[in-house]
């Protein structure tokens, strides 16, 4: 998953999944308008997500879409999305468990509204990095994650790493309290009580994450 909106290190997935005969799905949901060595995210794997929910780059209110260039399973996909109906003048037959995923025309005409406005958005997005970035160079003890050699970022969502953990409690405490409205990134699922009797493996570096990141505002004010 292209988390924030950086893309992830594909070349070595790929390999990865080359070598392992494992099939590349790619979770874009926070990157679009992001590229990886000149190629936009989610169009790497066999099957591609992308979300259009009300907190991303463009929103068709919620939603998203599948993203594949492999045209029986696109037919495959579509199928299952309206409700695995066969095609009949006038009869119901299902061929398997389908699901009602068709989005309404309004909300798609939303969304294309938005995706022609995208290179404005993103630009206003790497203009707040750069605002960022001359804060956060007078200021010890804090780094905002910048985008990947040979990648464009759509910096979807603004991420400072603390070189000490232990602070960020009060860090977040005095954010908010100023009214600047900062988060932790999500919970990872083993913390989650319903998931903490699971099996896992050494999750150290998760750990170490969870405690060390902090979103900030990541809304730009529009351009003119």
């Amino acid at each position: 998953m292209h988390t924030f909106g950086h893309p992830v290190a594909l070349d070595e997935l790929i390999k990865l999944c080359e070598e392992l005969n494992l099939v590349l799905v790619e979770d874009a949901a926070e990157s679009l308008g992001s590229y990886y060595k000149g190629k936009h995210t989610g169009s790497f794997g066999k099957v591609n997500a992308m979300s259009f929910n009300g907190n991303k780059i463009i929103t068709t209110g919620g939603g998203g879409a599948v993203l594949t260039n492999d045209e029986k399973f696109a037919d495959y996909a579509k199928h299952l999305t309206t409700t695995a109906k066969v095609p009949h003048k006038w009869d119901y037959v299902h061929d398997e468990i389908g699901y009602n995923y068709r989005m309404p025309n309004i909300n798609a005409e939303l969304g294309c509204a938005q995706l022609e406005k995208m290179p404005s958005f993103i630009r206003q997005k790497r203009n707040l990095t750069e605002k960022y970035m001359q804060i956060v160079s007078k200021t010890t003890g804090v780094q905002l994650f910048n985008e990947p050699v040979d990648c464009i970022s759509n910096y979807w969502l603004q991420t400072l790493t603390l070189d000490d953990s232990h602070y960020r409690d009060e860090i977040l405490a005095f954010l908010n309290d100023n009214g600047v409205m900062s988060r932790p990134i999500w919970t990872p699922m083993h913390k989650l009580r319903m998931y903490q009797n699971c099996p896992k493996a050494d999750l150290s570096v998760t750990e170490q994450l969870n405690q060390s990141i902090i979103n900030i505002p990541s809304t730009p004010v529009s351009e003119v």
